[in-house]
């Protein structure tokens, strides 16, 4: 009997044990896209400027928690495709200077890449319709 409870008390702490180890995975890959995603303040932006202006963080605050789980979702799929390593790996590159600075710069990328996609959507079309005619 004693060893059962011992076997139970044993499973029980590290089952406890994986979900803090997993809570703490999670944790640093919400941070990972919270960092990684300054993206997404900038593609709200024309969102904000259609709104009038004093209303405009009251409109954040209520949009908050969508942002919240949108992070925790990307994290989520974050730590099935990295091992914890690899995200505290990625935190702290982000924490050197280059890594700042690629985080800075992917708003720009961000932009542009619309930009690229929209004139490229404009070039695919006429062949997109030769060969959807008859």
């Amino acid at each position: 009997m004693k060893k059962l409870v011992l076997l139970v008390m044993l499973c029980v702490a590290s089952f406890g044990f994986a979900q803090d180890v997993d809570s703490a995975h999670l944790k640093d890959a919400v941070k990972m896209m919270k960092m990684s995603n300054n993206t997404v303040e900038t593609a709200l932006e024309p969102l904000y400027m259609q709104i009038p202006e004093d209303k405009v963080d009251d409109f954040k605050k209520d949009l908050q928690p969508v942002l919240d789980d949108m992070y925790q979702k990307l994290a989520k799929k974050a730590t099935e495709v990295y091992s914890h390593e690899e995200i505290k790996a990625m935190l702290e590159f982000y924490s050197t200077d280059l890594g700042k600075k690629m985080l800075e710069g992917q708003d720009e990328i961000f932009q542009a890449s619309m930009q690229i996609g929209q004139e490229m959507s404009m070039e695919m079309m006429p062949i997109f319709q030769k060969y959807m005619q008859n």
